[in-house]
């Protein structure tokens, strides 16, 4: 019997050139090989805040508090500011690059390319400090 996981759907960008509906005629071989060649597999990574970290505001303020001791960062707090707890809010749940980059985009006047390469480094700074991790 198969495990149930909660349904899910997670946005992918189209940045191979061609519309849904020539996507939708392509045969399974001529797909797989598109969305290959498109980073599929790369925008599919999903990514959640560690659980050894809490987001606490306090008057009016944020700060993120490591509370696990094993944390590369001990004995410090983070002050975020408001992009960043966006960010981190949006990791809270398994979330792909493109979701919070689409979330971003509704949350805030920015181009795609912006807060793409926003959230880009945030994930390659939080995975570096192991604050995020990479999850199924």
């Amino acid at each position: 019997m198969k495990q149930y996981k909660k349904p899910e759907f997670h946005f992918v960008r189209n940045t191979g050139g061609l519309s849904g509906d020539e996507i939708a005629k392509l045969s399974d071989d001529e797909l797989t090989e598109y969305l290959e060649k498109d980073s599929y597999s790369n925008d599919k990574k999903k990514y959640r805040i560690k659980s050894g970290f809490i987001l606490r505001e306090i008057a009016g303020e944020y700060t993120i508090i490591p509370v696990d001791e094993e944390s590369l960062i001990s004995n410090a707090m983070m002050a975020p500011n408001n992009s960043a707890v966006f960010l981190w809010k949006a990791f809270e749940q398994s979330s792909t690059i493109q979701d919070v980059v689409v979330k971003g985009t509704m949350e805030y006047e920015v181009s795609e390319d912006t807060i793409r390469k926003s959230i880009e480094h945030f994930v390659k700074e939080s995975l570096k400090y192991q604050v995020l991790e990479e999850v199924e």
